[in-house]
């Protein structure tokens, strides 16, 4: 009976042990993401016109400035967009999982046959679920801006595999904003 309990207890402290490894290869491979996301935005800015705007783990890098209002939480936002996973901490036509912008879609190859699907995307970020990286980053945009909102698995969609998109991968999202509109 004892030896029993001795080994249920082992096999506890194994399971706790294998899990806190996890979790710790985990905050590594976000902070090694969240380091080249920093190195992109740098090499983005390296022509010294582009500005750089952090809000609570995206990085939001502005490359031609919008005019009018900004974006706030609870407005609308109308858009293009391309979406990347981040692999080899560098931005790769390669990597594009997803695009709403016909002209952005043939310069990289793809096949542009449905127009419902190369159409501007509104989103309101008070009614729209959007994951938490890309939220984070599109506030304080403007109507004609581009920009690239990257970061990090932690903010983006962690452990699940959601299309291509390898689980727990760094994204960016190159966006060009239409309109925005704030209630």
């Amino acid at each position: 009976m004892r030896s029993s309990l001795y080994i249920s207890a082992a096999a506890v402290a194994i399971c706790l042990l294998a899990v806190s490894c996890g979790k710790e290869a985990l905050k590594t491979t976000y902070g090694n993401q969240e380091k080249y996301i920093e190195s992109i935005a740098e090499s983005l800015q390296k022509d010294g016109t582009a500005t750089i705007t952090r809000n609570e783990g995206s990085v939001r890098v502005t490359v031609a400035e919008g005019q009018g209002e900004e974006l706030r939480e609870g407005g609308a936002v109308s858009f293009y967009y391309a979406g990347y996973f981040l692999n080899s901490g560098s931005l790769s036509n390669n990597n594009v999982f997803a695009t709403n912008y016909d002209t952005f879609a043939q310069s990289i190859g793809w096949a542009v046959s449905d127009s419902t699907v190369f159409a501007v995307q509104t989103i309101d970020l008070a009614e729209d679920e959007i994951v938490e990286g890309l939220r984070n980053g599109m506030i304080g945009v403007k109507g004609g801006e581009e920009c690239y909102v990257l970061f990090s698995g932690k903010h983006g969609f962690g452990g699940k595999i959601v299309g291509t998109i390898p689980r727990n991968a760094a994204l960016a999202y190159h966006l060009w904003i239409k309109s925005v509109s704030n209630n």
